[in-house]
């Protein structure tokens, strides 16, 4: 029902400056709740693009503790300030656990008389899980494909949430999940898949 509420809308490509503005309110809002968060657009945003389809803003914290418990006060701030108009997907408060990625996806509307509704989606994930996360929340969806198949070929497991290697495979089944390494960077799961450092805006194939 939301979708078909907002369908002309959500139609429209974001130009980019708008997706800046967007992504200011909701720095703002995390701001003063929290110092010190790690907030970044990804999608076709950070891939370099001129419009994108919604915004896909990641949050974490170096302390690996700050991002906890955030999700919740962050949204009913935003919804005081009418920037978030309609939910769509919410991670309930019972399932937030710690290591746990807490979402919201919904609907937002900078102030103005002629602002579009536009689709937000908002993921607060640990910062252990942070490179893992930027690389799949950034995409291209092609080019995760490609990042997990060259995984798989190589004994190792590629999420959205962390890197295994020596992982043992009968079929497509796992009988060993390998072992969990850590990858404080972008590079660094570039690194274990030994491929070239390749940056957002070279990630569409």
């Amino acid at each position: 029902m939301i979708g078909l509420k907002y369908y002309s809308e959500f139609l429209e490509r974001i130009p980019r400056e708008e997706v800046s503005q967007i992504e200011n309110v909701v720095r703002e809002a995390a701001a003063s709740l929290r110092t010190g968060l790690l907030i970044q657009t990804c999608g076709s945003y950070r891939r370099g693009k001129a419009t994108c389809g919604d915004c896909d803003i990641l949050i974490t914290h170096r302390d690996g503790v700050s991002h906890e418990h955030l999700l919740f006060p962050l949204v009913d701030k935003l919804k005081a300030t009418n920037f978030l108009v309609d939910d769509l997907v919410y991670t309930d408060k019972h399932d937030e656990e710690p290591g746990a990625h807490m979402r919201y996806f919904g609907v937002c509307k900078l102030p103005g008389e002629n602002t579009l509704s536009r689709r937000i989606d908002i993921i607060i994930v640990p910062y252990s899980e942070h490179a893992c996360a930027l690389l799949y929340f950034t995409g291209s969806m092609l080019f995760n494909r490609s990042m997990r198949q060259l995984a798989d070929e190589n004994n190792m497991y590629l999420s959205q949430h962390r890197l295994h290697v020596g992982v043992i495979r009968m079929g497509r089944n796992k009988v060993n999940e390998g072992r969990l390494v850590p990858t404080p960077t972008e590079e660094s799961i570039f690194q274990y898949l030994k491929l070239p450092y390749r940056p957002p805006a070279e990630r569409d194939y």
